[in-house]
């Protein structure tokens, strides 16, 4: 990691200290305003706060992510602000997914069928591809240089592995590890029966990790990672 680098990362965690010790000062407002909470006005104003609290650790969660991506996995590695917000949805609603990140490897040449997209990556646009019934919500979108290129594109199956089985986890997933397998893609899945979100890279599966283990989990992996946390095939 360069000087540079190393700057741009102690300036993110000057301000995530800076925002850690603003949610610190909120939430001891909360607790100051619960114990004197006897009216319909109060509670009405502490739900408020508790919602502002809940944002302010989804704009941090976002900070953490985009950072330790670049520290841990690779500097070129980005996942748009609009990704997050949209697997973080998707994940709530049990909307199934599967999205591709290309990184260096264009990965057409993989793909199979697809249906051209070309606007802006947005989560909204992300969200109502996956919506349940809609005809694209079957395959993966593929995001290029902050755009979505193609939606309901096929992706190479791995072979069928009991481990997948074993977690409950079926087609997508394969999916995510077989292209995985043969580019650099970052391929995130959200599972439409449990809501669970993984990560598939560099022919390794993450499965049903929150934002803050996975981040773990891809540290690990770069000093080698704990085999019952990572399914490597």
């Amino acid at each position: 990691m360069n000087r540079s680098q190393n700057q741009d990362i102690l300036s993110e965690e000057e301000a995530i200290k800076e925002k850690l010790e603003d949610l610190k000062s909120r939430i001891a407002q909360v607790h100051e305003m619960l114990e004197s909470a006897n009216e319909c006005s109060d509670l009405s104003n502490f739900l408020q706060k508790l919602y502002e609290i809940r944002e302010g650790l989804n704009q941090l969660e976002q900070v953490l992510l985009q950072t330790h991506l670049r520290s841990c996995i690779s500097p070129k590695i980005k996942v748009p602000h609009e990704v997050v917000v949209a697997v973080s949805s998707l994940s709530k609603k049990r909307h199934g997914a599967i999205i591709v990140i290309e990184q260096e490897d264009i990965v057409d040449e993989h793909l199979k069928g697809g249906v051209v997209v070309g606007a802006a990556v947005s989560a909204p646009v992300i969200e109502s591809v996956f919506y349940p019934g809609s005809p694209l919500h079957d395959g993966a979108v593929v995001i290029r240089d902050g755009h979505i290129v193609k939606a309901s594109c096929l992706l190479p199956l791995a072979p069928h592995a009991s481990e997948l089985e074993d977690l409950g986890l079926a087609t997508r997933h394969q999916a995510a590890i077989g292209l995985s397998k043969v580019s650099d893609a970052l391929i995130i899945v959200v599972s439409e029966e449990k809501g669970w979100v993984s990560l598939a890279i560099q022919g390794q599966l993450y499965p049903n990790l929150g934002t803050f283990a996975f981040l773990e989990m891809i540290d690990n992996n770069v000093e080698g990672a704990n085999p019952q946390t990572v399914l490597d095939f």
